[in-house]
């Protein structure tokens, strides 16, 4: 058996681990069966997951007010539709990044619930604390703490992985990753920085060997034994995962029952009936009729699910009735099949282009797509932009993969596209 220390899982993509103290292992979780036996074989007091920007959803979203609990009160319903997984999956994040008048930008990201809920079980069953970190935050306080920069454009190499980040004012505002091939060593930094560093301190993390030409700033890590260059990091600074910057949550309120008051309110109701049965039995043609009512009600969100607030729903149904011409005409009905051929017609075919992934909630379109190189990931997006029926175009998560480079585009599509 270890001794009690802390254990660090670096999720990105594959599960990286490092075991600190005078017992140092390092390596990767390939299974369930790995973790359970590590845990067991070696005791751990807090359980520190740190999820990478590839592990992580990003969206930006704009508020014509500025109002933070306004904000929060709308936030879900308004970022849920622009993600590719159901918000029901999903563990959502938040942080306000600029205000400008009455308006307010706020950058929302997301996990996966079932990755969180895994190591939730594994400290649950083993009596341990969980802290949950995120990867662009932890950057950002290291180059904080090493620069005394509070704005700059970081640059953190890890191998054949890159993740590149925006701050300003301690705020993460841009972030974004990619995975280079295994042969390339020498890595063209300019394209990486897009030439859109606003006349920011440009700050890299790595290791020297594999940086050429540099113009800024280079914090030079050695990767050691561990098997990412995050652990050597966190092995100098301890205290970068504990950031003061922390994002708030988006959580759904429940009210849990502890078994001795399930039981205390039977009790209750039991006495309550033998005492006050005269009372309940003059009652029973109410509750006949509160019965009713409520079947009702749930017909009624049954049949017009978009309405949230019932007043009487006999009255409101003939209202939404009476109004069905109307409402047909103001929906919407486009067909998965005719996107398919619009995106046909609009892309020629000289381009290598394949959806491989295709999600349409009412007019937001949300593609999974591969090419083959990235100029032809800027033309695709061009060619887009100027057809008629495809509006509001977004691109990202671009990442090589087996000599392909995948992406994301977020679609908004005209209405008057053909059925």
């Amino acid at each position: 058996m270890g001794e009690k220390l802390n254990l660090t899982v670096y999720i990105r993509d594959r599960e990286y681990f490092h075991y600190s103290g005078a017992k140092k292992i390092t390596g990767v979780f390939e299974s369930e069966q790995d973790i359970a036996g590590f845990l067991k074989e070696n005791k751990v007091s807090l359980i520190t997951i740190i999820f990478s920007r590839p592990s992580m959803f990003v969206r930006t979203l704009e508020f014509p007010f500025s109002s933070l609990k306004k904000i929060s009160q709308v936030l879900l319903e308004e970022a849920a539709p622009l993600f590719p997984v159901s918000a029901d999956e999903l563990e959502f994040f938040w942080y306000p990044v600029s205000t400008d008048g009455s308006k307010t930008s706020v950058t929302t990201f997301a996990v996966e619930k079932s990755k969180i809920d895994k190591w939730k079980k594994h400290t649950f069953s083993k009596k341990c604390k969980i802290r949950i970190s995120f990867e662009p935050f932890i950057l950002s306080n290291f180059i904080s703490r090493i620069t005394q920069y509070y704005s700059f454009t970081g640059i953190f190499v890890d191998g054949n992985y890159i993740f590149r980040l925006k701050v300003k004012d301690n705020k993460v505002v841009e972030s974004s990753s990619m995975y280079l091939e295994s042969d390339v060593l020498e890595i063209d930094f300019s394209n990486i920085i897009e030439n859109r560093t606003e006349n920011l301190p440009v700050v890299y993390i790595g290791d020297q060997r594999f940086i050429r030409d540099i113009r800024g700033k280079v914090i030079n890590v050695e990767k050691k034994d561990f098997p990412s260059i995050l652990f050597s990091l966190m092995e100098s600074y301890p205290n970068i995962a504990v950031t003061t910057f922390k994002p708030y949550s988006i959580k759904t309120v429940s009210v849990s029952i502890s078994p001795g008051m399930v039981m205390g309110i039977i009790l209750f109701l039991a006495v309550s009936g033998l005492m006050f049965r005269p009372f309940f039995i003059a009652k029973k043609a109410q509750i006949k009729l509160d019965t009713l009512n409520k079947q009702m009600e749930q017909v009624f969100k049954t049949a017009f699910p978009e309405v949230t607030r019932i007043v009487n729903p006999l009255i409101q149904a003939r209202e939404r009735l009476r109004n069905i011409g109307d409402v047909q005409q103001v929906i919407p009905s486009i067909s998965v099949i005719s996107i398919m051929e619009l995106i046909s017609e609009v892309v020629p075919e000289t381009i290598p282009f394949k959806v491989s992934q295709m999600s349409l909630r009412g007019t937001d379109l949300f593609l999974t797509c591969s090419t083959n190189n990235l100029e032809n990931v800027d033309l695709l997006v061009r060619i887009f932009k100027k057809s008629k029926i495809f509006q509001d175009i977004k691109v990202g998560g671009i990442m090589p993969e087996g000599g392909q480079i995948s992406f994301t585009l977020l679609i908004k599509v005209n209405e008057n596209a053909k059925k």
